[in-house]
């Protein structure tokens, strides 16, 4: 690092210097040399934060405007120059706002036809592109895809503004109309009827592209959804953070553009080490990380935004309990409404509902969507200054963070993180306007591998290639390798290919072998799959349990929280009965804690959230859906009766409640809230979402007098932006 750099930023981070005349020329010199420009870029950035002190400050607003930083200029009408630069740089949903120079290089490079694959620090504002798409009105059908829930939200709510040209659509049985924007997880662009022509399309986090496992169900489908909007529209923008680069061939294949800015960064951010010197099981080397975590929540005054990065959601809970039982944050009200909302709807003794009274919180994919969305909210408002968060830091859910502790080196278990990820986390820090420097503590070492070049299976036909995709090809593998692959599924006659390629999300080889079996057992088996009615009986319940079992690993898909046949007999049956959130959390808290006396009720709710958002919600209902087909085939080639499960796997997948009430949580409504809104209108009147949603903006003036205050905010928080 230069000696000059070190010196100035070392000047800027001590509150008595005052030799800004002689600092600035410093700086003006060290541009001049057309050298590292990025290091002159990180401390003009860095001076932002004591702009007050500098008297001579116009001279930051010049380097400002060389480096192509527009949007921090404060004095915008200095010369003509300024003036000519601020009519061409201003963005098109508001002449206030300012691109960057690479903003408005990108955004013009896309108005001008050319398709751009965007690789860039987190801090570059790449999402303020997709907006300026949009406000730009130049295409009818836009199509966003992004990698989770939680980012269909905060999008919806960030375009709303343009609710007047376009509807915004995010669930897959909304209807379409003239000019429409699609904000969709990869799964729902492939479910949904209702796109039926796209002028453009753009994918959020493109690097999930590229498989990170044999059988990475979410990559496969994230690469049949490019290739469905690919085959609709060829007019593209993918975004994600900083990578080496794609593999050969992609851009000239796609006929796009790959843009790298790696240095391009809108705030600066320190980086802090400590090394751990504890080894062994995590239980002992976080004696150690908790003593350098307490020095740093005690120094930064328990005011800053500070969001620490915990490697699994039991982490993050168990964590949350050791910073409450040190006694170092003060007692407040602000999220008490919250809190006790939390307490009467899961449990009293939830550690989330005492780490809000005391404003810490955490945050991960399973708590449910309107829980996580409010808890989002509070941090931004500041009413909430520590948030403890998984993965879903790294997915993008933005907040206003000035620092971020990386307390587990690792992804997942004893996966390291390697420079891409750490990147994605420790680019969370600061945010244009709110913190221009920001600061990362990470409790280890930083990682040497380097940053990763991304495969698009789907276009390359790779090694990394699924037998799933390669099935999804069909006439278009083009090599003799993959060709042989997939030979077998051709070859074999248990079940029609079109089933393997029908239930693309489920390892073909795992249907195959059922099928096999089933044939094997047919006459044993009918008589338990052969349903008389839509749902099954006890006995009939319990064989497709079995088979949940034996042939589709269902005890890895939901953290633990199914461990034998008869424990998931039990809880599909809780919830065919409706039982509520307290009751499965009781039940399961009092099962699991006879044979294990260290189970908590944490423990306990974590079980819940992971087995109803990642069983019942979805991978229960999917794998059914494909039994369902298999034993239909089997049974009516051997002239038996077959069974139709069709309508048991969706009442599955929505909880046996109204199908609305699902989507209603995506938009920020919990189930007990729409239960109490609901309950006395006739199902035909909300079973349609479009209905339900105007049924609430018509009514949310007059409040819902079955509701608490608090729970008619949660209305108004969702209706403000339909």
């Amino acid at each position: 690092m230069s000696n000059w750099y070190i010196t100035a930023k070392a000047n800027l981070e001590d509150p008595n210097f005052c030799d800004w005349d002689n600092f600035l020329v410093l700086l003006i010199n060290e541009y001049n040399k057309h050298n590292n420009h990025y290091l002159v870029q990180d401390i003009v950035i860095r001076s932002l934060d004591r702009r007050s002190e500098i008297e001579n400050s116009f001279i930051l607003d010049h380097l400002l405007g060389e480096l192509g930083l527009y949007p921090y200029i404060l004095d915008k009408k200095i010369t003509t120059k300024d003036v000519f630069r601020n009519a061409i740089f201003s963005t098109p949903h508001d002449k206030d706002k300012i691109f960057h120079v690479r903003q408005a290089e990108v955004f013009h490079r896309l108005m001008n036809g050319e398709n751009i694959i965007l690789s860039a620090p987190t801090s570059f504002g790449k999402s303020l592109i997709i907006e300026a798409i949009v406000a730009s009105r130049i295409f009818n059908n836009i199509v966003i895809v992004v990698p989770t829930i939680a980012l269909i939200d905060e999008l919806k709510k960030k375009l709303y503004k343009y609710s007047d040209n376009y509807k915004i659509i995010t669930q897959t049985n909304q209807s379409a109309a003239k000019k429409n924007i699609f904000i969709f997880t990869q799964e729902r662009v492939l479910e949904s009827k209702s796109i039926l022509s796209v002028d453009f399309f753009i994918i959020d986090e493109f690097y999930k592209l590229a498989p990170t496992s044999a059988h990475d169900e979410r990559c496969d489908s994230l690469n049949l959804a490019f290739k469905s909007l690919h085959s609709k529209c060829e007019r593209f923008y993918m975004l994600g953070p900083r990578i080496n680069g794609l593999f050969d061939g992609i851009e000239k294949e796609l006929r796009c553009s790959f843009l790298k800015f790696d240095h391009f960064a809108t705030v600066a951010t320190n980086e802090y080490y400590f090394d751990i010197n504890t080894k062994g099981r995590d239980a002992e080397i976080d004696i150690e990380r908790d003593k350098i975590l307490i020095s740093l929540l005690e120094s930064k005054g328990l005011n800053e935004q500070t969001v620490i990065y915990c490697k699994s959601p039991k982490r993050a809970s168990s964590l949350l309990l050791r910073i409450l039982k040190l006694n170092i944050l003060p007692k407040n009200n602000l999220n008490e409404e919250f809190a006790n909302w939390l307490s009467d709807n899961f449990h009293q003794k939830w550690s989330l509902i005492e780490g809000l009274n005391h404003g810490i919180a955490y945050h991960h994919a399973q708590i449910p969507r309107a829980v996580g969305s409010i808890i989002v909210d509070l941090f931004n408002e500041s009413k909430i200054n520590i948030i403890i968060c998984t993965s879903t830091l790294i997915e993008g859910v933005n907040t206003n963070a000035k620092n971020i502790i990386i307390y587990d080196d690792c992804i997942t278990r004893k996966t390291k993180l390697d420079m891409f990820t750490f990147n994605n986390i420790a680019g969370r820090s600061g945010r244009m306007f709110e913190h221009f420097v920001g600061n990362v503590y990470i409790f280890g070492r930083k990682p040497q591998v380097e940053l990763p070049f991304i495969d698009m299976p789907i276009i390359t036909q790779s090694e990394n290639i699924s037998d799933s995709l390669l099935l999804q090809l069909g006439d278009e593998v083009n090599n003799n390798e993959n060709k042989e692959r997939v030979k077998k599924y051709y070859e074999q006659e248990v079940i029609p290919l079109s089933i393997l390629i029908k239930h693309q999300g489920i390892d073909p080889n795992k249907l195959m072998t059922f099928a096999q079996d089933l044939t094997s057992n047919i006459y044993t088996w009918n008589k338990f799959m052969s349903w008389d009615g839509i749902f099954p009986d006890q006995n009939e319940l319990k064989h497709l349990c079995s088979i949940l079992f034996d042939y589709f690993n269902i005890s890895s898909m939901a953290g633990g929280s199914v461990r034998t046949k008869p424990q998931l007999l039990r809880k599909i049956i809780d919830i065919i009965n409706k039982k509520d959130d307290k009751t499965l959390i009781v039940n399961d808290y009092k099962f699991r804690k006879y044979f294990e006396p260290e189970y908590t009720i944490d423990d306990a709710i974590q079980s819940v959230f992971n087995f109803k958002k990642n069983l019942i919600n979805y991978n229960l209902p999917k794998i059914i859906y494909a039994i369902s087909d298999i034993q239909e085939h089997i049974f009516n080639k051997y002239n038996l009766k077959p069974g139709d499960y069709k309508i048991f796997a969706s009442n599955l997948e929505n909880f046996f409640l109204p199908a609305t009430f699902n989507s209603l949580e995506e938009f920020g409504i919990p189930n007990q809230v729409s239960k109490k809104i609901f309950s006395n209108i006739k199902n035909e009147d909300y079973e349609d979402i479009d209905n339900a949603l105007q049924y609430l903006r018509d009514n949310r003036k007059a409040c819902f007098s079955s509701l608490s205050g608090f729970e008619n905010d949660f209305i108004e928080r969702v209706v403000n932006y339909l």
